[in-house]
């Protein structure tokens, strides 16, 4: 009778699982289990060796099941986690925005005459399993078109592809990939582009952060000043939740960017080759839900940027832009949000030619399926 009952309770434990029969191993692991159904230790060799062989299914519900005797069992969530990705189906997102948008200074150039242009993104993101390994690939449209500066017209497209491996003894993923871009603009096919990339993710205290170093080689259509060459960068955001409230966050994003891309000096010998340069900013922004349906943000981007001494002198660009947003939640349908944005652009610099002010105020469609 006493055996009966441990059996019944150590069935409900592993999720009604069938032990096979030639598992000589896992038969020893399951008689402690039936001795101790709530054996931590037996559990997790019972749901690490499973996952060994592969039974995915039956690694998954030990781990959660353990999880329900000990919330916060760190083996057992780090299982949960790595195997989660192995059983998870293939899953795709999409994301599309549109918007028009008013700047006052398109050209970026210190006298100013305001335009507007429409704007529009489609971002893909794919997951799915493959041989044993989790995949993920990621695609980005975008484009926006001017109502008078049509040399301000600007397309661009890029793709990357690869694994996610878990970070062992951590609850953080890393994800090796391979890129591709190129982007249309001034009338011309503006450059292509091929990098590789490595993206560490992962969640603290409910907040999602991320790290990625990068590196690649672009080269740039002859019709522009900019050359071809290597670049490298390393760029992350990190954030915190329930600042001054639930349901907000504040978050920082901060890069630096070194980049070796030869070309032609824009004013003969006394300007520089835009292509060289070493750059360090960051983004700092609050955001928080007013409601089930309103949230809002404030952001302020700030960078510094030096570029190589190719000429007479010397030229570094500060940047300061404060912005804030709006977003209505599901306000034209499910997954469907309503933007309005704002920012004000400065940028000082010790060439004169690149002093100037801009402000850009958008108003657009998010739609997420």
């Amino acid at each position: 009778m006493r055996r009966s009952l441990a059996l019944i309770l150590a069935t409900a434990l592993l999720g009604g699982a069938a032990v096979p029969a030639a598992a000589d191993e896992m038969s020893a692991i399951y008689a402690k289990i039936l001795a101790n159904p709530t054996d931590p230790a037996a559990n997790l060799q019972y749901a690490q060796l499973a996952e060994a062989q592969g039974d995915y299914k039956r690694a998954l519900a030990t781990y959660e099941r353990m999880l329900l005797n000990d919330p916060t069992n760190r083996q057992a969530l780090k299982g949960l986690q790595r195997v989660r990705m192995l059983v998870e189906p293939a899953k795709t997102q999409k994301t599309f925005e549109a918007g028009v948008a008013s700047v006052s200074n398109p050209l970026l150039e210190p006298t100013a005459t305001p335009d507007v242009y429409a704007y529009g993104s489609v971002s893909v993101r794919d997951e799915r399993v493959a041989g044993g390994q989790r995949f993920r690939s990621n695609f980005n449209l975008y484009g926006e078109g001017y109502a008078n500066t049509s040399s301000m017209d600007y397309a661009s497209l890029s793709a990357d592809f690869g694994p996610v491996w878990n970070v062992p003894k951590t609850e953080t993923t890393f994800r090796p990939a391979i890129g591709v871009g190129t982007a249309y603009f001034d009338g011309h096919v503006y450059y292509g582009d091929i990098n590789a990339s490595g993206l560490f993710e992962g969640y603290l205290n409910g907040a999602y952060q991320w790290l990625r170093l990068r590196a690649g080689y672009r080269s740039y259509d002859p019709s522009f000043t900019s050359g071809a060459g290597g670049y490298a960068d390393v760029s992350g955001k990190f954030a915190l939740a329930d600042i001054l409230g639930e349901n907000d966050s504040l978050s920082f994003a901060p890069w630096f960017r070194w980049s070796g891309i030869n070309g032609t000096p824009d004013n003969g010998a006394t300007d520089f080759a835009t292509g060289l340069y070493i750059e360090g900013g960051a983004t700092i922004e609050y955001a928080a839900a007013l409601n089930d349906a309103l949230s809002a943000a404030v952001n302020v981007k700030l960078s510094d940027r030096k570029y190589n001494d190719i000429g007479s002198g010397s030229r570094e660009d500060w940047f300061v832009a404060p912005g804030a947003a709006l977003t209505f939640t599901n306000l034209l349908g499910p997954q469907t949000d309503f933007r309005l944005a704002y920012r004000y652009e400065w940028n000082n610099s010790t060439d004169v030619n690149h002093i100037w002010q801009n402000q850009v105020a958008t108003v657009s469609v998010v739609v997420r399926r």
